[in-house]
């Protein structure tokens, strides 16, 4: 087979090998934050107790995203060659 027909086979393989990572790397931060949801949601729904279930839920990941975000933001500051 010529080379310069080679090549963009080779191209798009890496291309998908790197979206596949990033799917699963993305999947499996959705899942931690659930699972921490899950612990974080009841522990705040009993503290309070004039809230109801679905909105202890939704504080609990409004506060992981303000978390990731901080993370995120932290990162950028410090290594902003990266990004």
């Amino acid at each position: 087979m010529n080379r310069l027909n080679l090549q963009p086979l080779e191209r798009l393989s890496t291309w998908i090998e790197t979206l596949q990572q990033r799917r699963h790397r993305f999947a499996v931060g959705l899942f931690v934050a659930l699972c921490l949801n899950l612990a974080i949601a009841p522990a705040l729904y009993a503290t309070t107790g004039s809230l109801e279930r679905g909105n202890a839920y939704a504080l609990g990941l409004l506060g992981l995203a303000v978390v990731a975000l901080a993370v995120y933001l932290t990162a950028v500051i410090l290594q902003p060659e990266r990004f």
